[in-house]
């Protein structure tokens, strides 16, 4: 009781303190989460207090205490401007590190464990980066993500090394739950320890001399609120503002004659907000990247005509994806597993072989539905391929929602439509009618805007460069600039290597880890050699596990990672939580992937990969036959699986849908001529609706346009191997009854998957009642 009462009484001081200061702006938790925050408290007293009697108590250093603590819900806590409060020790070192996003927070936490003294500088109010949600009340406020998006990687992949996710969060999460994550990582290891300059933007970085004969740094920013600029020499710099700093926009934008245009606007990707702007607008989005794909697919709830001009053909893939043996996974899960024990040695060149086979396996993955699509299969497998991840891409360009257009823009035309160039052929084409231009194309580091043209010549920067804009060792260090470090110049999955790199720079920074000279010159040949490389991968690093390892092999030595390193781990999933020394946090990491993996194969996820699998026009053949008269009747016809993307998002989709954790419903349509008798036969047609919900595919009666009572509830899982599995696919099944008045249906489903596409759907129902006795075959081919 007393330890509670001063657990109480500790935490209102400090809390009352920090809010006097203006260091945070604490909201209240629920009583739950603060009965659970004062019993820790009271554990963690209770245990100082025994150890002082000579008796030690264990729980507090339990792995299930110390997750019980990690997971408790954080307070929401915005971080405030603050250059005078700070418990730095004032003998180290000053580093000023520039960016206050994912590379800028976690560098400046390691180099605080390095026994340097950080500033963090950044032009926003608020820390987060590209994941910092739109401010409703300042629109001039940049942001790069709009409020619908949500990682097109897992929370497996998108973490820091040792600051788990809360059990309760998305697994693919939203902007807003990406930057309440990045912004408790803040608040639990920098507040307190770090100074923060944010609404300050740096407008200049260059070496000087020092008395003492070491390179340090003269750094000017400007206050945005009182427009004064300010300097200030730091012992160092790290660099962190990342990749994705200015937009890139296609080179005749800026030549365009404004009149050629009319009404029509030319925007970045990075100003779209939301849909709702484009209602009754049509628009083309140009690109072929993630973020080109999704916003085209987003556009289709608004705009009245959505075309993509596409200058490459990526391998779409959607979020989750499912293996031969219909385990349903995080596609994450599937591409970045280790085919080596550790250290898996990256590969930096592409060979013709090694590019078809990376086709060949994103191939297995897709199935036969990008082929029957309008955008197509990448038609040269020796080239390097491309991936672009969203859930509807493909079933919006399939059924004719998003109009595709193979090639690169170049230009406007004399009549204001668009000149494209097609990339295999050199034929031009133009494409008109149009209200606004999303352009796609990617960001660059505008490094220029505040590095000195002495430092981006030696690190050979060319800001045109989108793919590798540098030449430094491991993208973060350079021999020729001492004391000066980057992290975050790096593209694909980036907050495992992002971390690895700040605790290399910190270690560098701080003379705990040092390279000779030959190391940091072979380094940099082989970054020259990425950047010259022909035919470029999608990323310059685009062996991620392999990169993983080297960067551990630097900052930890050959001796870590501890966890997934083994031979026994070939074919795991690689995580950031592998790459930090504590144990029960890696364990944790393999408890969390292993059950994925168990929902995965227990079926409940495989509703929505057979949901998304039947869209299309299928040819049917049903056989009824009669048990008593033995009579047999016959239909055929056309059966269209169309989704319901007309229903109006906020009134009628539950909160599922609009979160992206199930898929829409889907509209079964199905035209045929029933043979009664070989002189008899009539046109029928029939409607059902088809949804998943939780771990079942059910599926409505539709009747006038509307869903009526539900008919059927089917749990699908995979058959046994052997009987059902073939080297084109696998067959999933389920069975479900349904007692219509006095008929009792037996029904029983078979679909045959083959990556993301069905190629044969069986459906068998079993009829009894007391007028009523037959059983009907249908068997449906993808057309």
């Amino acid at each position: 009781v007393s330890a509670i009462a001063i657990s109480w009484l500790f935490a209102f001081r400090l809390q009352s303190a920090l809010q006097a200061v203006g260091r945070i702006d604490v909201t209240p938790m629920p009583r739950r989460q603060t009965a659970v925050l004062l019993a820790c408290y009271a554990l963690m007293s209770a245990n100082w207090l025994s150890r002082q009697k000579g008796v030690a108590l264990s729980f507090s250093s339990s792995p299930v205490f110390r997750r019980s603590v990690a997971r408790v819900r954080r307070p929401s806590v915005r971080v405030m401007m603050s250059s005078t409060t700070s418990t730095l020790d004032e003998d180290g070192k000053q580093v000023a590190v520039i960016g206050a996003g994912v590379s800028g927070l976690v560098s400046a936490r390691h180099l605080i464990d390095a026994g340097l003294r950080p500033t963090i500088y950044d032009s926003a109010k608020a820390v987060g980066g590209a994941w910092t949600p739109a401010d409703p009340e300042d629109q001039s406020a940049a942001v790069k993500m709009w409020s619908g998006l949500r990682t097109n990687l897992s929370k497996l992949t998108c973490r820091f090394s040792d600051w788990p996710w809360s059990e309760d969060a998305s697994i693919f999460p939203s902007v807003a739950e990406m930057n309440e994550y990045i912004t408790s990582y803040a608040r639990h290891y920098l507040f307190g320890s770090c100074k923060f300059q944010l609404e300050s933007m740096v407008v200049s970085v260059k070496q000087v001399a020092s008395q003492d004969g070491t390179t340090k740094y003269s750094v000017e920013w400007q206050d945005l609120t009182s427009q004064k600029r300010i300097q200030k020499v730091f012992d160092g710099v790290v660099v962190a503002s990342g990749f994705f700093s200015a937009p890139i926009l296609p080179e005749f934008v800026g030549t365009v004659d404004k009149s050629k245009l009319g009404e029509t606007e030319i925007v970045h990707s990075s100003e779209y907000k939301s849909h709702e702007t484009f209602k009754e607008k049509r628009v083309a989005v140009v690109g072929s990247s993630f973020s080109a794909l999704e916003i085209a697919a987003d556009l289709t709830h608004s705009a009245s005509r959505i075309v993509s001009i596409c200058s490459s053909v990526p391998w779409v893939l959607p979020r989750w994806v499912s293996d031969s043996e219909g385990t349903v996974l995080p596609i994450d899960m599937a591409l970045f597993k280790r085919s080596h024990a550790f250290p898996q040695a990256e590969s930096v060149q592409l060979t013709p072989e090694s590019c078809r086979q990376r086709h060949r396996f994103l191939k297995s993955i897709v199935g036969e539905k990008q082929l029957n699509s309008d955008l197509g299969e990448p038609s040269d497998w020796d080239k390097p391929a491309h991936v672009a991840i969203s859930n509807d891409f493909l079933d919006l360009v399939r059924e004719r929602r998003i109009e595709v257009f193979h090639g690169r823009l170049e230009g406007i035309c004399e009549d204001g439509s668009l000149r494209v160039i097609d990339s295999n052929t050199g034929n031009e084409s133009s494409v008109e009618g149009f209200d606004r231009i999303i352009c796609a194309c990617g960001f660059k580091p505008n490094l220029e805007s505040f590095l000195s043209s002495d430092i981006l010549a030696t690190m050979k920067y060319d800001p045109n460069d989108s793919f590798a804009a540098t030449t430094l060792a491991w993208d973060t260090l350079h021999p020729e600039l001492p004391n000066l470090g980057f992290c975050g110049m790096y593209r694909g999955p980036y907050f495992g290597i992002m971390e690895l790199q700040a605790r290399l720079v910190a270690g560098h920074l701080s003379g705990r880890i040092r390279f000779g000279e030959n190391e940091l010159r072979e380094a940099l040949d082989i970054s020259d050699g990425i950047r010259s490389c022909a035919p470029r991968a999608q990323f310059p690093h685009f062996d991620y596990p392999g990169h993983m390892d080297e960067l551990a092999q630097l900052c930890f030595g050959p001796s870590s990672p501890k966890y997934n390193v083994d031979k026994s781990d070939i074919g795991e999933m690689v995580s950031p939580a592998f790459y930090q020394p504590d144990e029960d946090i890696a364990n944790q990491c393999k408890s969390d992937i292993q059950n994925e993996i168990s929902r995965g194969r227990d079926g409940s996820r495989l509703p929505n990969l057979v949901l998304g699998s039947i869209l299309g026009d299928w040819s049917y053949d049903r056989q009824i036959r009669h048990i008593q008269s033995k009579k047999v009747e016959r239909v055929r016809g056309l059966v269209k699986f169309v989704k319901c993307w007309s229903r109006d998002r906020e009134e009628d989709e539950d909160e599922d849908v609009l979160k992206g954790k199930k898929e829409r419903p889907v509209l079964y349509r199905e035209d045929g001529v029933y043979e009664f008798s070989p002189s008899q036969h009539f046109d029928i047609f029939r409607e059902y609706e088809y949804e998943a919900r939780g771990d079942a595919l059910e599926i409505y009666f539709v009747e006038g346009g509307k869903r009526e009572h539900l008919f059927l509830s089917l749990k699908f899982s995979p058959e046994s191997e052997g009987a059902s599995s073939t080297d084109d696919g696998y067959w999933v099944k389920a069975t479900s009854d349904h007692l219509c008045i006095k008929d009792l249906y037996s029904a029983t489903f078979r679909v045959k998957l083959n990556g993301l596409s069905a190629s044969k759907v069986v459906i068998e129902y079993r009829v009894r009642g007391p007028s009523k006795d037959y059983e009907s075959f249908t068997e449906m081919t993808m057309t």
